[in-house]
């Protein structure tokens, strides 16, 4: 955690201690909350954003390829057809999470379908262009591994995907 983020916090906790009056379970937060942050530097720091990021796009109707993009918000948006929605689909060894970027009104605005994606809790149709990619624990977009390419292409293979 930086020099500017822990003055933060100890001031923090100097100004609400008094007012909350349960010493011990502020206490407690904050050193939660520190914990989060210094995690998340640590994590950003070993897998830092990049201005181009390695993802899987899935086409309908055609197998999954690798391809590197921009990492920004217009390349994720023409990726998809339009805007974004982002759904979390697991985690990594370290904590940062995996996830799929796909057209946010694609059923509304009638985008062929893609992968019937089913769920522990259910499942779904998904239609358009979709991609998978990565996220630091700040929420920076990262690039997959090759291990982890490999592994999404061959999972969104078929048509219909377990996941």
């Amino acid at each position: 955690m930086d020099a500017e983020a822990r003055k933060f916090w100890d001031e923090f906790a100097k100004r609400n201690k008094n007012e909350v009056g349960a010493d011990e379970q502020l206490e407690s937060l904050l050193n939660l909350a520190k914990e989060v942050v210094e995690k998340a530097d640590k994590n950003a720091a070993e897998d830092p954003a990049t201005e181009e990021v390695l993802v899987v796009v899935v086409e309908p109707k055609k197998r999954p390829y690798k391809k590197i993009i921009k990492n920004d918000l217009e390349s994720f948006k023409k990726i998809v057809g339009g805007w974004i929605e982002h759904i979390s689909i697991g985690e990594r060894p370290n904590g940062s999470r995996l996830g799929i970027y796909l057209n946010e009104e694609g059923k509304l605005i009638g985008l062929e379908p893609n992968r019937v994606i089913i769920g522990k809790r259910g499942g779904d149709m998904f239609v358009g262009t979709f991609f998978v990619t990565a996220h630091n624990l700040q929420g920076d977009t990262v690039s997959l591994t090759d291990q982890e390419a490999a592994q999404y292409i061959k999972m969104f293979a078929p048509l219909y995907v377990y996941l």
